[in-house]
């Protein structure tokens, strides 16, 4: 077959296909170009799924009778004059090809009233073809009416759901954009049904609240925070209301509505051990980030978006997220413990002993070594609400107990070690500043064909935290240097463990996580292990110091508190 160039009706329908998938994109392409217009006012109407009609009305600024013909060429924009403006893209369209690309796959309708004109202009585009436009009565901006979607693309029509499910994709667009736009006030109409109204007022609180209900919203944490690269703002769920699936996690990067796996990663990295697996916060994130740091031209639809320093967009969401979430939820409050009750506690096992090697002076905190001043607070998810422990004792040479003024504290000394040893290998992983033990002679450690294949994939990131290695044959490992934090722990069984959970791994984005938490657990105090008075006393001053994560990595709590009025009751001293 010979060479040729498409008919241009045909690489119009083409390229409709790329960027109209469905009604809901229409949807999202027209009130974008409504947001750019300067629009405070979009009304949107569809009748049956979007496959019938749909309308997109606005209070923007309209588009110039002569300049009609062309908002419906291919490639025409009034967002792009050079090629060095792709790289500081900061309006929501700019490719030039949704109107275009509308009209090729539909029947449009145009009328729009310009800022200054007496009069409002009529136009239709039916077959790539534009009628000249007419004078008519309308308010100011615009609206365009999209009638028989994908009759001139049968094949599309294949992939379209039910109505009902079309629907449902038309909602949750409109859901994020109004969200995205807050000072928006958005009215959707669906079959001549109220399905969604917000106030336009500026407050995302309030968008939450017309979406999910005003319980919902008033319960939602602030995050506002620019202690890492970027500024993130956004509300996020307390962490009794999880979903259990991501549909609850909305991101915006530069107010657009994006998808990406490392902030997806991050929002749930930050509910690490305070959502039991399985479960997903309810959060609605944005991110402020230069222009020229964001790609969102990697896809037609403009929601998949590329970041230039992808490792700070995590760390800047991950720390301001866990931080609004530990300032207002600094401890779990102890339920259904009744206090009189009794019952055996069986003898602990004599595990191996891990215990704090005594300084010079005689203390014992060098298993809580001085914290490294430069790790950021917010990594470590410090507390401004963590009342100062007083350390009383040890129960069952498992739980710790201490008197914090305002009743008494149960610790899971494990969980609680290992949480802050956790935090604490994260804020090293931030700076890039390992805690390193190097040994003294090289440990030798055994590994299959397949896990040596897994430990040189992820290498990096053992390496970040302090543990290098070089390959010994082709069945072993030369360990040079373990991280600080577990110089007293199994180096043989943490490696085949740790490799043992990554490769069953699929998501890469939180390797680095998972070799935290496994150091962490490896490193940490055991269950079972009587501990001195000034080894318990280092561990409270570690969680009041370095901050109060309440649960482990797992997500088992670390400390219960079991109020004064509680304890009074049970005594009888109250009623």
């Amino acid at each position: 077959m010979s060479i040729k160039v498409l008919p241009a009706e045909i690489a119009a329908r083409i390229a409709a296909g790329e960027v109209i998938e469905r009604p809901a994109s229409v949807i999202k392409e027209l009130v974008e170009n409504s947001i750019d217009a300067g629009s405070t006012e979009i009304s949107i109407q569809v009748e049956l799924g979007g496959l019938s009609w749909i309308r997109v009305t606005d209070n923007g600024c309209g588009i110039s009778p002569d300049e009609i013909d062309l908002a419906f060429h291919r490639h025409a924009t009034s967002k792009l004059a050079t090629v060095e403006d792709l790289s500081s893209i900061s309006t929501f369209g700019f490719r030039g090809e949704a109107l275009a690309s509308i009209a090729a796959a539909s029947k449009v309708t145009l009328v729009t009233r310009p800022t200054g004109s007496d009069s409002a202009f009529l136009a239709n585009i039916e077959n790539g073809q534009i009628s000249p436009p007419q004078q008519v009565g309308a308010s100011l901006g615009t609206s365009i009416l999209v009638e028989s979607l994908f009759s001139t693309i049968p094949a599309r029509l294949k992939f379209i759901k039910s109505y009902q499910a079309e629907g449902s994709r038309i909602l949750s667009t409109v859901e994020h954009l109004a969200l995205a736009n807050s000072h928006v006030k958005f009215t959707y109409t669906a079959d001549n049904k109220n399905k969604l109204v917000t106030s336009g007022n500026g407050q995302l609180r309030d968008v939450i609240s017309a979406l999910r209900g005003v319980n919902q919203a008033n319960s939602m944490i602030e995050v506002n925070s620019h202690a890492g690269r970027y500024q993130v703002m956004g509300l996020t769920s307390a962490p009794e209301h999880y979903k259990g699936n991501r549909t609850g996690i909305s991101i915006f990067i530069n107010g657009r509505w994006i998808t990406n796996r490392s902030i997806s990663a991050a929002i749930e990295e930050a509910y690490r051990g305070l959502l039991m697996q399985g479960n997903y916060p309810i959060s609605v994130i944005f991110l402020e980030i230069p222009s020229t740091e964001v790609d969102v031209n990697v896809h037609p639809n403009k929601r998949e978006v590329r970041l230039v320093n992808e490792n700070d967009g995590f760390s800047s969401v991950h720390r301001a997220i866990r931080e609004a979430i530990l300032k207002q939820y600094p401890v779990i409050e102890a339920h259904g413990i009744a206090i009189n009750s009794y019952t055996a506690v069986p003898e602990a096992s004599n595990q191996p002993g891990f215990g704090f090697p005594a300084n010079l002076d005689g203390t014992y905190a060098s298993r809580f070594p001085e914290r490294d001043e430069q790790i950021p607070d917010t990594i470590v998810g410090s507390s401004t609400n963590f009342p100062h422990l007083e350390m009383i004792g040890q129960i069952a040479n498992m739980f710790l107990v201490a008197d914090g003024g305002d009743g008494m504290y149960l610790i899971d000394q494990h969980s609680a070690h290992e949480s802050l040893l956790y935090y604490r290998l994260l804020g090293q992983w931030e700076l890039k500043a390992p805690e390193i033990q190097p040994m003294l002679q090289p440990i030798v450690v055994d590994l299959t064909p397949e896990q040596m294949d897994v430990i040189s994939s992820y290498s990096n990131s053992f390496e970040r935290y302090g543990l290098n290695f070089e390959a010994f044959g082709n069945d072993s490992l030369l360990i040079r240097s373990i991280p600080l934090v577990g110089r007293s722990m199994d180096i043989k069984k943490f490696i085949n463990e740790t490799l043992q959970s990554l490769a069953r791994n699929t998501d890469l984005t939180d390797t680095h996580a998972n070799i935290a938490a496994s150091l962490a657990c490896h490193s940490a105090i055991r269950a079972g292990q009587k501990l001195s008075i000034s080894e318990i006393q280092a561990l409270g001053n570690a969680l009041v110091n370095e901050g109060n994560p309440n649960h482990c990595p797992h997500g088992r709590p670390t400390l219960l508190r079991i109020s004064l009025q509680s304890l009074e009751k049970e005594f009888g001293r109250i009623q």
